[in-house]
């Protein structure tokens, strides 16, 4: 590797790590298991993502490719993998409120979430929860969206929208299933942008200030939120017409996850970083 790659790589990682760092401390997870955890990671894309053409992936080529041992990744390849699990009240709940914000049944002429009677065959918040909750009970959903105050319930049973997202604020686990998903998607599209042409290039947008006054801060999160918000629901419509999940009609190959994500940033520097990239 050329010496200027590697240094800008490490640098690079050391901010990734850094920021791992902090999460994994604050949980109380010691570097032994996030080592072991990474050298997983190494198994697990070796044997996916470079493996030779029509040859099985085998300990050797893997332990060659990771620097790891055979009786590692001998050990590591055995292990139980469930990686990708995502806790079922976690996606029922989130798709409920995606649901709510982007079918024509539950938005008003402004194109605005419907305040829902509880119940209903149409038009309501059990049907809302029938359509997207799967098997999971109607009370079992509103009482999650009451407790994270995505929902907000009047005396005459109607149900409104309070956040137009699901953000678990005090439920740990879905909390980190969030920043495992979310994490993963952004570095998958710089990966992808650093690896293919920019014609093939995603989306991949920033701006950034470095001398602002700590009482900026709330107003441009404000900011920030409302203009963001918006222009996520616009993109969820977009993308539900073309979802065959969310619309049956749609004909075409294969099976892609796509999206758009947005995000605030703020804390104390001292680089010169004026940009908007």
């Amino acid at each position: 590797m050329d010496e200027k790659i590697q240094q800008a790589l490490s640098i690079s990682l050391l901010r990734i790590f850094k920021s791992l760092a902090r999460l994994v401390l604050r949980l109380g997870m010691s570097y032994e298991q996030f080592d072991e955890l990474a050298k997983q990671a190494f198994v697990e894309v070796v044997e996916k993502d470079f493996a030779l053409p029509k040859r099985k992936q085998t300990d050797s080529r893997i332990a060659v490719v990771t620097g790891l041992s055979r009786k590692e990744v001998k050990r590591l390849r055995n292990l139980v993998k469930d990686h990708g699990q995502v806790p079922v009240q976690y996606n029922r709940a989130a798709r409920v409120l995606n649901g709510w914000l982007r079918k024509a049944d539950y938005l008003d002429e402004q194109q605005q979430p419907k305040v829902l009677p509880l119940e209903g065959e149409s038009d309501s918040f059990t049907a809302l929860v029938k359509e997207y909750g799967g098997d999971i009970p109607v009370r079992a959903v509103l009482d999650e969206l009451l407790r994270i105050g995505a929902v907000q319930r009047d005396s005459n049973n109607h149900i409104s929208l309070s956040k137009q997202a699901y953000i678990p604020t005090d439920n740990m686990a879905d909390a980190l299933v969030i920043i495992g998903t979310d994490t993963a998607l952004l570095l998958d599209t710089l990966l992808h942008n650093f690896s293919q042409p920019a014609e093939k290039s995603y989306l991949q947008l920033k701006v950034c200030y470095n001398n602002l006054p700590a009482e900026a801060l709330p107003v441009l999160s404000k900011l920030s939120s409302e203009e963001g918000q918006a222009l996520l629901q616009k993109l969820n419509r977009w993308f539900a017409l073309q979802d065959r999940d969310a619309n049956p009609d749609v004909i075409g190959s294969g099976r892609y996850q796509a999206g758009v994500g947005i995000y605030f940033f703020a804390h104390e520097t001292s680089e010169n970083l004026n940009e908007t990239t």
